[in-house]
């Protein structure tokens, strides 16, 4: 084969490959539009970080729920309920949980101890108490590896910020 002949091969496959690749590299957003809108709407650290409880929330009880439903108000204003595989949920829980970590921690290090960021903390910790719960119930019920090992990832992250320091 000619060198020419494989760099037209290479130049080929690049171009058919590309839009695979790009496809597949693009991450799911772990919030859904209307989270991102009330993440963004609630600047306060105890505001904040109720939004996150709820989102991750919302991922439990779509997890756990086989009909799970919402009221008409709660949908108009957090739509509809997110959609996903039991590892995507998984995974999307471990993430919201990380970037409510991660607004703690702004937090603290920008305006130090306040009311405001105790009543989150606090919120945060009992909240993932209780989803290390709904959780470990799952525990019993996923045989897929990737389930398994997204949930394992879950209960970690749940438990960090339930032994979170106040």
């Amino acid at each position: 084969m000619s060198k020419r002949f494989l760099l037209s091969w290479a130049l080929l496959m690049t171009g058919v490959l590309s839009p695979v690749m790009a496809q597949q590299s693009v991450t799911r957003d772990h919030l859904t539009e209307n989270e991102v809108e009330l993440v963004r709407v609630n600047q306060e650290i105890d505001l904040r970080t109720e939004v996150f409880v709820k989102a991750a929330d919302r991922r439990l009880l779509v997890l756990t729920d086989p009909q799970p439903t919402q009221k008409k108000r709660e949908e108009e204003v957090w739509g509809p309920l997110p959609k996903g595989t039991v590892s995507e949920l998984l995974r999307d829980y471990k993430r919201i949980l990380e970037e409510l970590e991660e607004k703690l921690d702004d937090a603290l290090n920008r305006d130090g101890k306040k009311p405001a960021l105790d009543k989150a903390l606090k919120k945060a910790k009992e909240s993932a108490a209780g989803h290390l719960v709904k959780l470990r119930t799952l525990s019993g019920r996923l045989t897929d590896r990737q389930d398994q090992r997204a949930l394992r990832e879950a209960i970690e992250e749940a438990e960090l910020v339930a032994k979170a320091a106040l």
